[in-house]
């Protein structure tokens, strides 16, 4: 699935771009890294400054340092970068949502810790949704936050634009339910079904 989406985006806009199963190794050592999935302009720089340009410097670093660097988005990027994806193509699956987490090495004691950390949670989030569902219309935003004791919370609105501000507005909400530390942090967005989707477009 992952090799098709990225191979479909090199060649657009008629998306015809056939990577042989022989093929999948070298073409993604040759792969920047912006092309993986989730990684927008906050992760790009931090990619950067660790000296990744393309998915063969990213090959150099092992599961547990990207997992160190990148928490459990790092996992992702350990096989991204090698073209690994069991996910089958499914063109017609319904997704209800996508989100984007993070669970920290280190709790998180304050609610200024927790929003230093949302631009990197939230640029990713906008890239998986430009490449996932950008023709999705977006009934609700939320914000997650599973906290040390392993309790968690959720706090969505509905009406609210994507926007990193907004995500501040839940997170500050969602903290101030118990004050206590966060061990994992989320942002996302709920979509309306697609039947919703067809009926608004028929009435236009």
């Amino acid at each position: 699935k992952l090799i098709a989406k990225i191979a479909s985006d090199l060649n657009k806009p008629n998306g015809q771009h056939e990577v042989a199963p022989a093929q999948i190794a070298p073409f993604m050592k040759e792969l920047p890294v912006r092309k993986l999935w989730g990684i927008g302009q906050v992760t790009e720089q931090k990619l950067e400054r660790l000296g990744v340009a393309t998915c063969a410097d990213l090959q150099r670093f092992s599961r547990a340092e990207l997992s160190e660097h990148f928490g459990k988005f790092g996992l992702e990027l350990y096989e991204q970068c090698r073209g690994i994806d069991d996910r089958a193509v499914e063109p017609d699956r319904e997704r209800k949502s996508l989100s984007n987490e993070e669970t920290f090495s280190t709790n998180l004691e304050t609610l200024e810790e927790c929003e230093e950390k949302l631009p990197e949670l939230f640029e990713e989030l906008a890239a998986e949704l430009a490449q996932k569902a950008s023709a999705r219309a977006i009934t609700k935003i939320f914000v997650k936050l599973k906290f040390a004791d392993f309790t968690r919370t959720t706090v969505e609105r509905a009406g609210l634009p994507l926007s990193l501000e907004n995500f501040r507005l839940l997170l500050a909400e969602g903290f101030a339910r118990t004050g206590k530390s966060v061990r994992l942090l989320g942002v996302g967005v709920r979509f309306a079904s697609i039947a919703v989707e067809q009926a608004q477009l028929s009435l236009l």
